[in-house]
């Protein structure tokens, strides 16, 4: 049998690997890209409109490209970063 030590570690491996994997993505991204990916979760759509000055229909195919490459989760309308 798997030991509690063993599921323990098995995890840290894992997410060591899967942040790798995401840092990886993430530097194949380009500057917008990165930087609407960075303000996901930490401020409102319109806040973040203004901020960065670019347009909902930008957001909005950057967030589904985020989301097909893994890198974000879409709950109802709203995404959110992966980790």
């Amino acid at each position: 049998m798997t030991s509690e030590q063993d599921i323990k570690k098995i995890k840290e491996i894992m997410e060591c690997l899967f942040k790798q994997n995401i840092a990886e993505k993430l530097n194949k991204l380009t500057e917008n890209e990165r930087k609407i990916y960075n303000l996901t979760g930490k401020k409102g759509h319109a806040e973040m409109f203004k901020t960065l000055k670019v347009a909902p229909n930008t957001f909005s195919k950057t967030w589904q490209k985020l989301e097909s490459e893994g890198l974000l989760i879409k709950e109802g309308q709203i995404y959110r970063k992966v980790i």
